[in-house]
């Protein structure tokens, strides 16, 4: 037992030294069902007649009859502030004697004889009811001799007991400290803590998911500042994922995703799990699409808008010499287009291409067709192909491009040749049997030349080399090439090269895009065109080197100042600062048309500039003008930030 229960005895114990009293009642309720006790009653009886004898003092007239040693409750004990009764393991005490003692616990004199003690040494006696003597005044009445006789006679039966309360604890909050009404609080409040904790999708919404799982050379641009996408960071509505040429990132969208390929650029809208809404930029992205019944998936591209509510498709933005490109796949499932003079519902398997010019109107008309087999063979979808088989997903037409596990059948037994008698007769010859004409072999397409090698050069030229052709009925090389995914051939395919018979190499700047390329040896004789030779198809996805981001600092007199990182590369014209309206969707580019705030000289790194109001795409580009390429090239350019001027 350790000192602070010791103490919790004790003061039990004391406390029940001053109910003695009361227990003497509580035993006369248990006993005689209640009855008070006699000599209690007695007492009681003789205050409430006025017959108790005057103390000293005190005048409270004559009595006419006064009982002489009327009984009264036992005092405290003298001893109790030191008294420890013995305690039996369930921590009551014992009622009766010292089993230490062998003394006779009831004396031959009830009323006389001393209780024994216990392990405390203490004593307890009951109160002694004195006899009647002749020296007393008259017998009191009947009816209190009567009730004398039984209080002498119920002491009696009492003799030799120990009178030892048999206290219980009960633990009790103390109303000073915690009234009953916060206790009813608190329990309110408790059961509306668990509810928000354990139920809290019970009360609010769910919470919006977009995370990154794979970013490589990515950005995010973030309130008009750029930093540095990793793996794992979350992702919210306004944010722009600008991807390198040679990078790619992927992002979880709830239950859907989206891979990246290099050069895409991404702005993410609602985020909302079961109502995602994009806008695609630029580059090629992957949609993959999982969401509840009742919701959808959206991307806009340049005024057209591609809802979804549960499939796969690939969307290709690209920038053309005469505008702009966005083809769509519906590969997995439906795919709703809708925009300037389309508004169709794709099927699985079809495709829809849009061109438009540089001011952002149709080029031509947009129509939905199937894709063919070339557009299905792309690296890319094959890529994505493999990720969704692995993962478990429904492929769609994707299905045809992965290759297929072969079915080896099995090996017939062995026919079994019986052998028949040889007859008497004479057999006759067997007729030879008709020969059948030599099928002509299937022309297998012009030779191979080998493998076109493509090297990228420090001033962002590209060096193509190859084979040297050893027939002589030819007229020239052509470097041809077509959107990756497609075979080019000349003539149907334009071409970058044209170079005479002897020379296996050309050097030259490539316009930024994702290309199939090869080279073709072509002959022209009397007005015809035949490819005597060809090399295997390469594929090359050019892209513009990153200045990284660009600052920008309001001057509060209606100037801008813009800041970026040098370019290093080798010899270019100028910066040029150019811009876009944010709601067009297009990345500024100068070679692409956009229109200048400003050309900065190449030694600087900073411009003021006066911003009209209006909400701009602006971004600064290392122009130059190669010779053979027709027009000014980015050599290198920084991120597009978004500037808002009232």
């Amino acid at each position: 037992m350790s000192p602070d229960e010791m103490n919790d005895m004790q003061q039990l114990d004391e406390l029940g030294s001053e109910l003695t009293e009361a227990g003497r009642l509580a035993r006369a309720a248990v006993d005689r069902h209640a009855v008070p006790d006699p000599a209690f009653a007695v007492r009681l009886r003789a205050e409430l007649l006025d017959q108790l004898p005057a103390r000293p003092g005190m005048d409270f007239g004559p009595a006419p009859w006064v009982a002489p040693m009327l009984p009264t409750p036992p005092a405290r004990p003298l001893d109790a502030p030191a008294r420890f009764p013995e305690r039996r393991s369930t921590m009551r005490p014992f009622a009766g004697p010292d089993r230490r003692s062998s003394a006779d616990p009831l004396s031959a004199d009830p009323l006389s004889a001393a209780r024994p003690a216990t392990r405390a040494g203490r004593r307890w006696k009951l109160p002694v009811i004195a006899a009647a003597t002749p020296s007393v005044p008259p017998a009191p009445p009947a009816a209190l001799s009567h009730a004398l006789d039984a209080a002498a006679a119920d002491d009696s039966a009492l003799a030799g007991h120990v009178a030892v309360l048999k206290p219980s604890m009960r633990w009790r909050i103390p109303a000073a400290s915690m009234p009953s009404r916060w206790i009813a609080i608190g329990v309110a409040a408790s059961i509306v803590v668990a509810s928000v904790t354990v139920g809290g999708t019970m009360l609010m919404s769910p919470r919006n998911s977009a995370t990154t799982t794979v970013a490589v050379s990515a950005t995010v641009v973030r309130g008009g500042v750029a930093s540095q996408l990793a793996a794992g960071s979350e992702l919210r509505a306004g944010d722009e994922v600008q991807v390198a040429a040679t990078g790619e990132a992927t992002l979880q969208l709830g239950g859907s995703f989206v891979r990246m390929a290099g050069g895409s650029d991404l702005k993410l809208g609602s985020l909302d799990p079961n109502h995602v809404q994009l806008s695609q930029v630029a580059g090629r992205v992957y949609h993959r699409v999982s969401v509840a019944d009742g919701g959808d998936y959206q991307v806009e591209t340049a005024g057209f808008t591609w809802r979804a509510t549960g499939t796969a498709f690939d969307l290709n933005r690209q920038t053309t010499t005469t505008g702009e490109q966005v083809r769509g796949l519906a590969l997995y499932d439906g795919l709703n287009v809708s925009g300037p003079g389309l508004d169709s519902s794709m099927a699985e398997g079809t495709s829809a291409t849009i061109l438009l010019t540089s001011d952002g109107s149709a080029a031509g008309s947009n129509a939905v067709a199937p894709i063919d087999a070339e557009t299905l063979a792309d690296s890319w979808l094959v890529q994505n192909a493999g990720l969704d088989a692995r993962m478990g997903l429904p492929l769609g037409r994707l299905a045809a491009v992965l290759s297929p596990t072969p079915t080896i059948a099995p090996t017939p037994p062995p026919a079994v040749v019986t052998q028949a008698p040889t007859p008497d007769t004479t057999v006759p010859a067997t007729a030879k049997p008709t020969a059948k004409p030599t099928p002509k072999p299937t022309p297998a397409g012009p030779p191979d030349l080998g493998t076109l090698k493509i090297t990228r050069n420090s001033d962002s030229s590209y060096t193509f080399s190859w084979p040297q052709y050893g027939g002589s009925n030819y007229q020239y090389y052509k470097l041809v090439h077509a959107a990756w995914g497609k075979t080019p051939s000349y003539p149907a395919s334009p071409y970058w090269a044209c170079n005479d018979p002897g020379g296996n190499s050309w050097t030259g700047f490539i316009e930024p895009g994702n290309y199939a390329v090869r080279l073709q040896v072509v002959d022209e004789p009397s007005g015809k065109n035949i490819v005597r030779a060809q090399t295997r198809v390469v594929h090359l996805n050019v892209g513009t080197p990153s200045l990284g981001s660009l600052s920008a600092h309001d001057n509060g007199d209606g100037t801008w100042t813009f800041g970026w990182a040098a370019y290093g590369g080798g010899t270019f014209s100028y910066y040029k600062l150019v811009y876009e309206a944010w709601g067009s969707g297009r990345n500024p580019s100068y070679p692409n048309g956009s229109p200048i705030w400003d050309a900065i000289d190449t030694g600087s790194t900073s411009d003021t500039v006066s911003v009209p109001s209006g909400d701009w795409r602006v971004r600064i580009q290392a122009i130059g003008y190669p010779d053979g390429f027709g027009g000014g090239y980015a050599y290198a350019q920084t991120t597009t930030l978004r500037v808002t001027v009232p």
